[in-house]
This record gives C-alpha cells, sequence and structure tokens, in this order.
C-alpha cells in the first residue's frame, strides 16, 4: 500500500473528479447549440414530447419557450374534436390526419368561443391509431410545423376505473 503514501497520488485523486466536472460544462459550453430570436417568415420545427407515444389523451409539442398542447376528443366512434392550446397568442392553425389509405387537405382551426386561448375542429376519422397528425401554427409572423403519430387519442391506463369518481 505504498502507492497510496505517495503525496503525487493522493493529489491527482483530488485534482482528477474536480478537472472532469469543469470538461464536461467546458465542453458543453463550446458544442451546445446557442438559442436564436425567431425571425419573422421563417419555419420552424416543434418537437413531441413523450407524451405524443402513448394513449395519453393529449400531445406537447415545443420549440423553445413555445408550447403547444394539443388535445383530441372523441366525439363519436369516426369523429374525434381536436383542440389546441398556446402559451403564446396564436394567429392561424392548420391541421391534418394523414393514413396510409388517404391524404386529405389542411382543415383550418379556428377559435374556441368557450375557452380563451384555444383552438378547435372536428375530424371525420375511421382509424386515428393508424394516422400521423399533421399540424402547422403560425406564432409571431413565423410558422411552426410538427408531425407525430395520432396513438395519443385516447387516454388509457393500466387500472380500472371503476374505482374513482367523477
Amino acid at each position: 500500500m505504498g502507492f497510496f503514501k505517495n503525496k503525487h497520488v493522493i493529489l491527482a485523486m483530488f485534482i482528477a473528479p474536480v478537472l472532469a466536472i469543469i470538461a464536461y460544462f467546458a465542453v458543453d459550453h463550446i458544442v451546445s447549440e446557442k438559442p436564436q430570436q425567431i425571425q419573422q417568415g421563417n419555419t420552424y420545427k416543434l418537437a413531441a414530447r413523450p407524451n405524443c407515444r402513448y394513449p395519453s389523451g393529449r400531445c406537447t409539442l415545443h420549440n423553445g419557450d413555445i408550447e403547444v398542447d394539443v388535445r383530441l376528443e372523441r366525439v363519436s366512434d369516426a369523429a374525434i374534436k381536436l383542440i389546441l392550446l398556446s402559451n403564446t397568442p396564436v394567429e392561424h392553425a392548420l391541421a391534418s390526419f394523414v393514413s396510409a389509405a388517404s391524404e386529405p387537405q389542411p382543415k383550418t382551426l379556428y377559435r374556441s368561443a368557450t375557452e380563451e386561448g384555444a383552438w378547435n375542429a372536428e375530424f371525420r376519422l375511421a382509424d386515428v391509431e393508424n394516422s400521423t397528425l399533421r399540424l402547422a401554427v403560425e406564432i409571431s409572423d413565423s410558422m411552426f410545423y410538427a408531425e407525430t403519430p395520432a396513438v395519443f387519442v385516447d387516454y388509457e391506463t393500466t387500472f380500472s376505473r371503476e374505482n374513482f369518481p367523477k
């Protein structure tokens, strides 16, 4: 154990973790993408959060500070209502559901009369689970778009809802 009595080894054991932490943050600072100001007239992609991959009843799309929350509610077996909420004012919104069988034209979403800041539209769909949601939103004279599978339509849990009050 004379190895651990060497003052250089002991000093290296204290300095190495500190240098590793400094190097970690230095590389992150040098390599990371710098945030950019939104420029009018440009288009930007919205990234889907993990709740879009599961039957959660909603899908959150984001890009920087902009967050768009999409909810789908079943009106009937073949019709659904798309409700869109954003943390920034939306000027215009278009949406469509694309499947292997069809690629319909985008439908304009309209401001909700009952919910402040909400936009909605009804869609007729036979097979929602195998469809893809395409969404385009105009915010601050810039277009934000997203494409995500529509598997999040129905809210499902692994436990029974019979035990919970409504």
